[in-house]
């Protein structure tokens, strides 16, 4: 069964489902591209940049994300800064450049592996993790600890660390890609884990600097 056609959005910035994206569109290209989104009725894809640039010519990864425009603030020049929310995933089977702006052949990639119960453990502990991971870097920045709790949903905690974590873009793209739910929340874990520990390491270096300094004084 042959894939829809979709617009496809090429940036160095990976969008995870269920993550808001902002955008400021500039280009004639990308302006007609929303145009014609919205005549049509449908969406675009927003795919990291595997070669090129953002103002040229681009390769796209294989698989990118559906985005759903929140919200449109046109400005008076023709410019757009859009809210958009990452829906489902989808994988590139052609893509055509008969338009302005690329365009890619998708089909959906289904969510496998996020099962609450099989997921459970794998779930609590990666959320706990996370969650001192984020604090961690609060107290790095001298802000005081957050005491939200993260989803316990899985594929919704998968893509909120993917989000958060800062890795670059071909790392992020792995996690996008990752096509099991509990694979990425393992995967997230050890990355978590060892960010941890550098944290750890900043945040005793920072102490003790403040220490000196006070002391000092």
């Amino acid at each position: 069964m042959p894939g829809q056609w979709l617009p496809l959005f090429a940036l160095n910035v990976v969008l995870f489902p269920h993550m808001p994206l902002p955008l400021h569109v500039f280009e004639p290209r990308y302006r007609q591209m929303i145009a014609d989104c919205l005549e049509e009725g449908h969406s675009f894809g927003v795919v990291a940049i595997r070669e090129g640039s953002e103002t040229g010519p681009a390769t796209p990864y294989d698989v990118g994300t559906l985005a759903k425009i929140v919200r449109i603030d046109r400005l008076e020049d023709g410019r757009m800064n859009l809210l958009v929310m990452g829906a489902s995933r989808f994988a590139i089977m052609e893509t055509s450049e008969d338009r302005p702006y690329l365009r890619g052949q998708i089909r959906i990639i289904p969510e496998a592996g996020d099962d609450l119960d099989a997921t459970a453990h794998l779930t609590e502990t990666t959320a706990l993790t996370f969650r001192q991971y984020s604090n961690l870097l609060r107290e790095l920045v001298g802000q005081k600890a957050d005491e939200a709790e993260p989803p316990m949903e899985p594929e919704l905690l998968s893509y909120l660390i993917a989000a958060a974590l800062n890795l670059q873009v071909p790392e992020k793209q792995s996690l996008l890609a990752e096509r099991r739910t509990d694979s990425r929340l393992h995967l997230e874990l050890r990355i978590l884990r060892k960010e941890i520990l550098l944290l750890k390491q900043m945040v005793a270096h920072a102490a003790a600097a403040g220490s000196v300094r006070t002391s000092l004084n």
